[in-house]
C-alpha cells in the first residue's frame, strides 16, 4: 500500500470553561479552566504560540501571553492536544513535523482532497485543470459584509474538489477503497466578522464508509 508524508496534521481542540487574565504578574499570564489537559501540545494566544505553559491540574493551565500582545486584547484561546484525531473539535494545521511522519488510509485521503482544493487551476504543470481553486477564493480582498459570497464560492470549490479527485482517482487502480472518495460536502460554513476569518467544516467520505471532518479556520 502506498503512503504519502503527512503535510496536513489533524489536532484536537481542548474545549475550554473560563480564560482571564492573573492581574499582578510581572508578565501577562492567562488563567485557563478546560475540560481535559492531560495531553496539552500547545497554546495559542490571537494565534501566537504562547512561550511558557504550565499545567497545573487536569482543567487548569497557566499560559504566558506573547510579548507581542503584551498590551492588546486578547481575542481568541486555543488550547491544541497531541491527539492527532479527525473530529469536528479538530483544526488542520499544514506542517512538516520534527520527525516526518508518513499517512495512509483516511488520513491520506483527507490530505489529498485538501491539496487539489487549495490548487489553482493552471498552476500545477502536470494536470493544469486540477484545482479547486479555494486559495483564489480566499486571497481576495473582500468587506466584512460579504461573507455570505465567500462561503458560497467555498461550496463551490469544495464541489469541483469532489468531482475532480473522483475523476483521477478513477484511473489509479491501485490505491485501496479506504483512500478513495465517496463523495464531499460542507456540513458548516461561517464568517466571523470582526476576525475576517472563514470557518468551514467539511465532510470527506471514502469508499469504504469511513468519515473525516476536517474544521478549517482560513
Amino acid at each position: 500500500m502506498a503512503v504519502d508524508f503527512q503535510i496536513c496534521v489533524p489536532q484536537e481542540v481542548i474545549k475550554l470553561g473560563q480564560v482571564r487574565n492573573i492581574p499582578g504578574l510581572p508578565v501577562r499570564t492567562l488563567d485557563i479552566i478546560g475540560e481535559d489537559f492531560r495531553s496539552v501540545d500547545e497554546v495559542l494566544i490571537n494565534d501566537i504560540p504562547a512561550p511558557e505553559v504550565v499545567v497545573l491540574s487536569r482543567t487548569r493551565l497557566l499560559a504566558q501571553v506573547p510579548e507581542a500582545l503584551q498590551n492588546s486584547a486578547v481575542t481568541s484561546v486555543s488550547v491544541l492536544s497531541t491527539r492527532l484525531i479527525i473530529t469536528e473539535r479538530s483544526i488542520i494545521r499544514f506542517r512538516i513535523s520534527r520527525t516526518p511522519s508518513k499517512v495512509r488510509g483516511i488520513l491520506k485521503l483527507m490530505q489529498a482532497f485538501l491539496k487539489v482544493l487549495f490548487t489553482t487551476p493552471g498552476t500545477d504543470i502536470f494536470a493544469k485543470k486540477v484545482g479547486g481553486g479555494a486559495l483564489r477564493t480566499i486571497g481576495h480582498n473582500f468587506g466584512k459584509d460579504q461573507g455570505a459570497d465567500i462561503v458560497s464560492n467555498f461550496i463551490v470549490s469544495v464541489d469541483n474538489t469532489a468531482r475532480q479527485l473522483i475523476q483521477v482517482q478513477s484511473r489509479n487502480s491501485s490505491l485501496p477503497p479506504d483512500e478513495r472518495l465517496l463523495s464531499a460536502k460542507v456540513y458548516k460554513a461561517g464568517f466571523v466578522k470582526n476576525e475576517t476569518a472563514l470557518v468551514v467544516g467539511i465532510e470527506i467520505l471514502s469508499q469504504t464508509g469511513r468519515v473525516a471532518r476536517p474544521l478549517l479556520e482560513l
